[in-house]
């Protein structure tokens, strides 16, 4: 049987050892790659019997990296208890500022210490501290590179891993070779020149090595390599999903670029420019060597938002601070698609239409198992005579069946430009999951838009739903390279 040099220089590297894992191979004349390819090869030759195995890795967050150098928001708290006995609430939200504060609270009272009369005691028994100290140690032992989890604090180790943004996992997968009989009865035949050509390289040629050597021959009976056809991604087949249910309901495809004017983006939509959505911690605000201003058309519509900011519209009151048209012509990586559906209203104020996008959006999120600082919404808008509350439940109920929810719930809630709003609850597997807003658009805005008729809107986050179209349990998932789930993912409800 004919081997290449790699093949030989492998082959005999694990004729040494019982059993020996892919990444533990170091051969000086062998690179990652070709090791990789070598054990491909020597596979389908049968003279080496492998399988896959998979290990958790661990590591910590930034968050993670935070408790492990000041401690866990619990085990503050148990320190501190520890020390005094007990401890005033107002004392500890002090110590630790809301958000660890009800994270710590929360945490304590599922090891049975809860608040009793604004205070917290530490408990005659001392098992809640010997959990709180060893899901310490486990950050502790996975900063340190000791990320094995044994079977004594498996529990634990789930129940941080259940506690968003402190512990990423990942399933590593490795191989694990042995040479059987066939190969060990190759190797003890072996004659094959280890200087010998298997691929003939432009360096060869350059430089003249190939010459007087011997070239390998290639064995034509070795079975085909079974080539998998490429696929679309995972987010590609649900846009394209989500695309054919407007485009049958009659709906016309907007595309804008991702830089908007926070003109387009918040003050044609009611949003008020102390608004928090406008500070840099939610919003990713540009900067340009050149001046960018708006067009006198966009610019004048941003002048009558600012009117209406100040003063209202019609029956309706505005917000009563003074509007600054420099604070308007700011430029931003969008965070909604909701400004370009309304400017594409607003070009033909006066026709009745239905517009929807599933595009980019990007937002200062901190990104985790349900965050993204770049996502896709889906956005529907129709402008129409007709228009109404009604009109909107019935286009959700469309829409949403046709997505593969047979029943939603409307809940009443709140969002700047439009009223009444909307959330939309979907059932799966029996659980209630909240998908996306929706309403009817502001009277106030209509009015800065100049639109003739009445506009209902909806829109939902993409990479959510694919949380529950594929079975997923972290949205960054989505976005891994992880080619067997890629090429073997279905829609699992």
């Amino acid at each position: 049987m004919e081997l290449s040099p790699q093949e030989t220089s492998l082959l005999l590297f694990i004729k040494k050892r019982d059993e020996v894992n892919e990444k533990d191979i170091s051969l000086d004349n062998l690179s990652v790659e070709n090791v990789r390819g070598a054990i491909s090869w020597l596979e389908k030759k049968g003279l080496i019997d492998v399988r896959t195995v998979e290990t958790e890795e661990f590591s910590l967050s930034d968050e993670g990296k935070t408790y492990f150098s000041v401690g866990l928001p619990e085990l503050r708290v148990y320190n501190l208890l520890k020390k005094e006995g007990a401890a005033r609430i107002e004392h500890i939200r002090d110590l630790l500022g809301d958000k660890e504060f009800k994270i710590a609270i929360s945490q304590l009272a599922k090891l049975g210490m809860k608040p009793v009369n604004g205070e917290i005691k530490l408990s005659g028994k001392d098992i809640a501290g010997e959990i709180i100290l060893k899901g310490q140690e486990i950050l502790i032992s996975i900063e340190k590179g000791h990320s094995l989890v044994s079977e004594e604090n498996r529990d634990i180790m789930d129940s941080i891993l259940k506690r968003s943004g402190i512990v990423e996992r990942k399933i590593r997968k490795s191989r694990i070779i042995k040479i059987n009989e066939k190969g060990l009865e190759v190797v003890g035949n072996l004659n094959v020149s280890t200087d010998s050509i298997g691929e003939l390289t432009q360096e060869m040629l350059r430089d003249g090595t190939w010459e007087g050597r011997k070239f390998r021959a290639y064995d034509l009976n070795l079975p085909g390599k079974n080539i998998r056809r490429h696929g679309k991604h995972p987010l590609t087949e649900l846009i394209d999903e989500v695309r054919k249910i407007f485009l049958s309901m009659g709906f016309n495809e907007l595309k804008d670029p991702y830089i908007e004017f926070a003109g387009w983006n918040m003050d044609a939509l009611f949003i008020p420019q102390d608004h928090p959505a406008r500070d840099m911690q939610d919003t990713f605000f540009l900067e340009s060597g050149n001046k960018l201003e708006p067009s006198a058309r966009d610019a004048a519509l941003f002048r009558r938002a600012g009117k209406i900011h100040e003063k209202g519209s019609k029956n309706y009151s505005g917000w009563g601070y003074k509007w600054d048209q420099k604070e308007a012509e700011r430029i931003l990586l969008r965070t909604h698609t909701t400004g370009s559906t309304m400017r594409a209203l607003s070009r033909t104020s006066r026709e009745e239409k239905a517009v929807f996008s599933v595009d980019r959006v990007f937002r200062h999120e901190s990104v985790d198992w349900k965050h993204l600082a770049e996502f896709h919404q889906v956005e529907g808008a129709i402008h129409a005579r007709d228009a109404n509350l009604g009109t909107l439940k019935w286009y959700l109920k469309k829409f949403y069946s046709a997505l593969g929810f047979d029943h939603i719930e409307l809940v009443p809630s709140y969002y700047p430009y439009t009223e009444p709003s909307l959330d939309v609850v979907v059932y799966v597997n029996g659980k209630e999951l909240e998908m996306g807003g929706s309403g009817v658009v502001r009277p106030e805005v209509t009015s800065i838009l100049g639109l003739k008729h009445n506009v209902i809107a909806w829109g939902l986050g993409l990479e959510r739903l694919a949380l529950l179209y594929y079975g997923l349990d972290d949205l960054r998932k989505l976005y891994e390279s992880d080619l067997n789930w890629l090429q073997n993912y279905r829609i699992r409800f």
